[in-house]
């Protein structure tokens, strides 16, 4: 199936359960991409750094740029938009 005719059986009268379930996908797609944000917000990244003299830096630990975007994104798919 081609992505327009996706879309065209999505808006077909009598396909309402296709476009449920196309809904359905978008929105456990929604909370897993959040699920893996808040995962890695919390549990931090690993950043590796080798310089041009050899030189290895690791820097770890929670990531509130992730953190923030995560709660900003659920807060705008749930309708809130209150955060700033």
């Amino acid at each position: 199936m081609s992505r327009q005719s996706a879309y065209n059986l999505r808006e077909r009268a009598g396909a309402e359960s296709f476009a449920a379930s196309w809904d359905a996908a978008i929105e456990m797609g929604q909370a897993r991409q959040f699920d893996l944000a808040m995962e890695r917000a919390i549990n931090g990244v690993t950043t590796v750094r080798v310089l041009r003299g050899g030189s290895v830096t690791v820097n770890g630990g929670p990531d509130m740029r992730i953190l923030r975007s995560a709660l900003q994104s659920e807060d705008e798919r749930l309708g809130g938009g209150s955060l700033s």
